[in-house]
């Protein structure tokens, strides 16, 4: 027990000397704690657009977003509650990516990769004149960068840390029974504001 409480504290306060200003670490232990319990793998897979992602176990969203403490709701993302959706994944590269830099076939499919947690972050991100706050799990994976150096692009997507988004927090009186609709590059393409 004392072990999985200094673990928890080391994940928790590691990396929040290095936070970026376009981020807010939220103190949420619950949260960080559940992390433990989920797999810290996931398979390479790719969309027909091209776009390259990492399938987690939802496991990520369902269990990790009603434990998050926040006033109003956070609602799910839609690639997560469409038929259609991906679900829990953690971006690899984008389709635009691959295109710009000649990437026409990706060898690693179905492989599997490993991270490991850094922190629970919110980000205020501002599109068309309207702000949304993103919950997300923040992440570490050497093999991911790897993965991306190998094929002649930076280590991350616009420098941002690996992450798998669990949901945008909305006033109260917004209805929780239809999902946020998320573009998964949203935490990349946007204009960001203050810190949360």
């Amino acid at each position: 027990m004392i072990k999985k409480f200094f673990l928890i504290l080391a994940i928790c306060s590691s990396f929040s000397l290095f936070a970026k200003d376009d981020h807010h670490v939220e103190d949420q232990p619950k949260v960080i704690e559940q992390t433990l319990t989920l797999d810290h793998f996931g398979v390479l897979k790719q969309k027909p657009n091209g776009y390259l992602y990492l399938d987690v176990p939802n496991e990520y969203i369902s269990e990790l977003l009603p434990l998050i403490e926040a006033p109003g709701r956070i609602a799910p993302p839609q690639h997560y509650t469409s038929k259609k959706g991906i679900g829990a994944h953690i971006s690899v590269m984008y389709e635009n990516e691959q295109i710009d830099n000649e990437i026409w076939e990706i060898g690693e499919l179905g492989e599997t990769y490993s991270f490991t947690i850094k922190e629970l972050r919110t980000v205020k991100i501002n599109r068309n004149n309207k702000t949304k706050k993103l919950w997300l799990i923040a992440l570490d994976s050497p093999q991911l960068e790897s993965l991306r150096k190998d094929y002649g692009l930076p280590n991350r997507i616009k420098g941002h840390d690996f992450h798998i988004t669990l949901g945008y927090q909305l006033p109260a009186a917004q209805n929780l029974s239809e999902a946020v609709e998320i573009d998964c590059a949203d935490l990349d393409e946007e204009v960001y504001v203050e810190a949360a």
